[in-house]
C-alpha cells in the first residue's frame, strides 16, 4: 500500500510538472472570435465544390486562395452543400444560393427535404431556406442545373424523377413560385429577358419563356442543332457574354447566342484539322472561358467512342469569335476538369486532375504554379468569385 501511495505522488508531481510547463510554453487558443470574409472577395479568389463522392451528404463548398503557398493561407472557409448540391453565387448580393437535399433517416434515407439554402458570403452563415419540391437533379453537378432568370430576380433548378421539369424561385420574395414542365429537355440555360432554354433528346433546344409572377408564359423549340446519335454535345458549355459555346462528342464547337428571348444558333465549327481527329474533347467539364472571353479545351489524344469522361492530356486555347486556336498547354498530370478565375494579368486556370488534386496555371501562356493540397476529396467544378 505505501509503495501505491508513493506511486500516486510521484505520478501527480510529474503531472502537475507537465502541466506547469505546458502552460509557460503555450499561450492558449482564445475563443468565441468570429471572423468575416471580405465583401468583395479579391479576383483570383475561387469557390471548389467538393462533391464528397464517398459520402455525398456532407458535400462542401470551400472559398480557396489558389496563389497562397500553404493550406493555412489558401483555405478562407466553407459551408456545406449536401447530397450533390448545385451553385450559384451573387457578387451583387453578396449570396451563395445552394440547392441540396437531407433526409429524415440521414446515410439511412427517409423523408426527403429539398431547399436552397441562402449564405452570407461574409461570414458564411445561413440567412435563410426556401423549400422546393424534393425533385431537383442529384447527380454530378453541371453548370447549367441551375441558374439565374431575368438578372437575379428567379432562380431556377432542374428536375429530374425522372420526369424532367425546373422550378422556379423567387429570390426578392424568397419563395418557391412554381414548376416549370420541360418534357424530354433538361437543364436550363437562361436567355433573354425572362426565358430559359433546354437541351432536348432529340437534338433540338426547348425556351420556356415566363411571365412576371415567375409562371410559364409560352414555350418554342429550334429546329434540330445537333445530331444526339452521331455527334452529341456535352451538357456544361463555356459562357461568354450572351454566348454559350457547347463542344460535341467529336470535337466541334456549336455557339449559340442567348441574348434575345429566342435563342440564335451559330454555325459549328472544328476544334481541330484533318490530321488531328483523334484529338477529342474530354472530362466533367471540358470547356471553360476565362474572363477576357478566351476558351479554354480539355483534350484527349485517343479521343474516340465512350471516351467523353476520360478526361485529357493538354488544354488547348481558343479565340472563341474567330474560331481559332491560339494556343496548347501541356498539363503535369491527366485533367478531368476545367475552372477559371481571376482577371487581367492575374488569370488562371485550374485543372482538377486524375489525382483528385487542384492544379493552377497561369494563362494564357499557361506556366504551371503549384498543386493545391486544399483537403478536398472529390473537387470536381471550380467556380470563379464575381
Amino acid at each position: 500500500m505505501k509503495n501505491i501511495k508513493l506511486l500516486l505522488s510521484i505520478f501527480l508531481v510529474g503531472l502537475v510538472g507537465l502541466v506547469g510547463g505546458a502552460n509557460a510554453e503555450f499561450t492558449p487558443e482564445s475563443i468565441g472570435t468570429t471572423l468575416t470574409l471580405p465583401r468583395d472577395y479579391p479576383d483570383h479568389w475561387m469557390l471548389v465544390h467538393d462533391v464528397s463522392f464517398f459520402h455525398m451528404l456532407e458535400g462542401e463548398i470551400l472559398v480557396i486562395d489558389p496563389l497562397a503557398e500553404n493550406l493555412q493561407d489558401q483555405f478562407k472557409g466553407m459551408f456545406t452543400a449536401s447530397f450533390t448540391a448545385t451553385f450559384k453565387a451573387s457578387a451583387d448580393r453578396g449570396e451563395f444560393y445552394v440547392a441540396e437535399s437531407f433526409f429524415s433517416r440521414g446515410g439511412r434515407g427517409g423523408e426527403r427535404t429539398d431547399v436552397v439554402t441562402i449564405w452570407d458570403a461574409q461570414t458564411l452563415t445561413v440567412k435563410e431556406e426556401i423549400q422546393i419540391p424534393p425533385k431537383r437533379i442529384s447527380g454530378m453537378p453541371k453548370t447549367l442545373m441551375s441558374g439565374f432568370i431575368e438578372g437575379e430576380k428567379f432562380l431556377g433548378i432542374y428536375n429530374f424523377t425522372p420526369a424532367q421539369s425546373v422550378s422556379i424561385v423567387n429570390l426578392k420574395t424568397r419563395e418557391f413560385v412554381g414548376e416549370i414542365p420541360t418534357p424530354g429537355c433538361g437543364f436550363l440555360l437562361p436567355n433573354g429577358q425572362r426565358s430559359f432554354s433546354s437541351i432536348c433528346a432529340n437534338g433540338t433546344l426547348r425556351t420556356s419563356a415566363l411571365n412576371d409572377d415567375g409562371t410559364l408564359s409560352r414555350t418554342v423549340k429550334t429546329s434540330v442543332v445537333f445530331d444526339p446519335d452521331k455527334d452529341p454535345i456535352f451538357e456544361s458549355p463555356g459562357l461568354a457574354g450572351h454566348t454559350a459555346y457547347f463542344t460535341t462528342f467529336q470535337g466541334r464547337v456549336l455557339p449559340i447566342d442567348t441574348s434575345g428571348d429566342e435563342l440564335q444558333v451559330g454555325k459549328a465549327w472544328w476544334l481541330t484539322d484533318s490530321t488531328e481527329r483523334n484529338w477529342q474533347p474530354s472530362g466533367m467539364m471540358p470547356i471553360t472561358v476565362d474572363s477576357a472571353g478566351t476558351g479554354y479545351l480539355l483534350m484527349n489524344p485517343q479521343g474516340g467512342e465512350g471516351t467523353h469522361k476520360d478526361g485529357g492530356t493538354e488544354v488547348w486555347v481558343y479565340d472563341l469569335e474567330m474560331a481559332k486556336r491560339t494556343g496548347r498547354i501541356k498539363l503535369n498530370t491527366r485533367g478531368i476538369s476545367l475552372g477559371t478565375t481571376g482577371t487581367g494579368n492575374m488569370r488562371l486556370l485550374i485543372v482538377t486532375n486524375a489525382e483528385m488534386g487542384l492544379d493552377v496555371y497561369r494563362i494564357p501562356g499557361g506556366d504551371f504554379v503549384q498543386t493545391l493540397s486544399t483537403g478536398a476529396q472529390t473537387p470536381f467544378m471550380v467556380y470563379e468569385v464575381n
